[in-house]
């Protein structure tokens, strides 16, 4: 499975800040890039807003595309911290991941997904993305039991400089860890991506996303406000 990563420029006016989105601002059927917070590319499928018993989540609809993904501009440019969010899928052949310290100008970035190997085995890995969408994987464990249906809380930590810590947890618990010295990336935003392979269309479901930003304090500002600029 190829990794295509989005397209876009960052500009330089944006400082880190923690961000959450519970999908609760949103109309069911609402795409996420109706928010300023959020950004797609227009080859890729959509996260949709969906009503599951009074709850919004985000669906994947794949619009005949075999990726989706978005970059959130909530959070903007950081370098030490966590992303994080429930997850829960049906169907196989898939992934989805949290993208970390996305470049803005090689789309480069590390990742951490979760995918049914041979359910109910399941899969975590960490890997980094080159500007082509190539993936080298740095860490691959199981997770176990893996089952459709059922929500995952996933958490993405990554922090350092010259050597870059990367870690995923699964439910409070630390299921991958790695250590990149190569590529070190520096610092980037963050965003979901998930993708398929074969004929069968999965679905993965995604609620309470998080970014925390845990480098020094900056400016707050309201990213919203400059979407214009990515379009």
């Amino acid at each position: 499975m190829k990794f295509i990563i989005l397209p876009f420029v960052v500009p330089a006016i944006l400082f880190a800040v923690s961000f959450t989105d519970n999908f609760e601002s949103y109309t069911p059927g609402d795409d996420l890039d109706s928010s300023a917070y959020w950004f797609t590319a227009d080859s890729s499928g959509s996260f949709i807003i969906a009503d599951e018993g009074g709850n919004n989540i985000a669906e994947t609809v794949w619009n005949g595309s075999d990726f989706t993904g978005y970059v959130c501009m909530g959070s903007a440019v950081w370098s030490n911290g966590t992303i994080g969010c429930d997850v829960k899928f049906t169907g196989s052949q898939a992934m989805f991941a949290l993208m970390a310290r996305i470049n803005g100008f090689s789309s480069e970035c590390y990742i951490a997904g979760i995918y049914p190997a041979v359910p109910p085995v399941g899969a975590t890995v960490i890997a980094y993305v080159d500007a082509t969408g190539e993936y080298t994987i740095l860490a691959q464990d199981y997770f176990y039991p893996m089952s459709e249906n059922t929500w995952y809380d996933l958490d993405f930590e990554v922090t350092g400089t010259d050597t870059v810590s990367l870690k995923l947890s699964v439910n409070g618990s630390v299921n991958s860890t790695c250590q990149d010295t190569e590529h070190s990336l520096l610092t980037g935003i963050s965003g979901v991506i998930a993708g398929y392979e074969g004929s069968s269309e999965p679905v993965f479901s995604m609620d309470n996303f998080e970014v925390v930003d845990t480098g020094q304090p900056l400016t707050a500002v309201t990213f919203g406000r400059i979407k214009a600029l990515f379009r």
